[in-house]
């Protein structure tokens, strides 16, 4: 049975350029974690916070229509 293609939706395309990033961080952290190093999976933890808060995950187009309202 074939899988369905989601090449046509934009949101799931972004959604899949996301998951790579956050889990490359996530496993760092756990890996930091693992080898006792609680400072730099810290670090980690609120780079992938901050980068899921704040990351550019929009469209360019639209980031500047919205700030111009």
């Amino acid at each position: 049975m074939p899988s369905p293609s989601y090449s046509d939706s934009p949101t799931s395309t972004s959604q899949q350029d996301l998951r790579p990033r956050a889990r490359t961080l996530s496993w760092m952290a756990s890996l930091s974690v693992a080898a006792g190093e609680l400072r730099a999976a810290e670090g980690y933890l609120l780079e992938l916070l901050a980068w899921c808060a704040f990351g550019d995950r929009e469209d360019p187009a639209a980031v500047t229509a919205d700030t111009e309202l």
